[in-house]
């Protein structure tokens, strides 16, 4: 992740990185979690989950959610959505960027990295 960070100085790529196996979001210890990842964040630019620029989220994502406001933001454009993990998330990722690209603008090309 640090090598697309620094490689990506025209902020072309999003990265999101989700942590889904460890505290909910609400729970007591993903908020002391998220306390000293902020304060290291601001500290120095450097996620404490992953070591890189990317912020970790914890719990898993409204996929829903993100497509919309990817399409929103990046009207007309083309986006590409790699993903490496497990079938079941992978079919709901390429289904969302067919979907999404039949109803929007944004063209979404899901690519799976086995």
């Amino acid at each position: 992740m640090n090598d697309v960070v620094y490689l990506d100085r025209s902020n072309v790529i999003e990265m999101y990185n989700y942590l889904t196996s460890v505290y909910e979001e609400g729970d007591p210890r993903s908020a002391m979690i998220s306390v000293l990842q902020s304060l290291q964040h601001a500290k120095t630019g450097v996620d404490v989950i992953s070591g890189s620029e990317i912020w970790t989220h914890f719990a898993r994502p409204n996929w829903r959610m993100v497509f919309s406001r990817l399409a929103n933001a990046h009207k007309n454009s083309r986006i590409g959505v790699f993903y490496c993990g497990t079938p079941t998330l992978m079919e709901q990722l390429k289904d969302l960027s067919a979907e999404f690209s039949q109803t929007t603008t944004t063209r979404f090309h899901f690519h799976n990295e086995s």
